[in-house]
């Protein structure tokens, strides 16, 4: 399980990085590449203050759609910040490079 986990880590890192190149090359700077990650994260954010501070009763069957929505966007907000994370890691000179 371990080795699955850094196989997959090693190509989400490799995506992230054939992602940015493509960007760049497509005027995409790093910085433009984490605004958007942060507006994503704006908006999940919201969206998950939103229905959490929402204290109406749906019935069981609407509060399980509700908690997966929640699990959901707890899930995307992981991955932007993990993301942000990462491309805060590389040199904006490395990423714009072309081969």
């Amino acid at each position: 399980m371990g080795v699955e986990i850094i196989i997959l880590t090693k190509d989400i890192v490799d995506w992230v990085e054939s992602l940015l190149k493509r960007s760049c090359d497509k005027t995409l700077t790093k910085g433009e590449v984490l605004h958007s990650l942060f507006h994503m994260i704006e908006i999940n954010e919201n969206t998950l203050n939103h229905i959490t501070s929402d204290k109406r009763n749906f019935g069981p069957e609407l509060e399980d759609l509700k908690q997966t929505e929640i699990n959901d966007l707890n899930f995307h907000l992981k991955y932007y910040r993990s993301l942000v994370n990462f491309i805060n890691t590389i040199h904006e000179n490395k990423i714009i490079t072309k081969k």
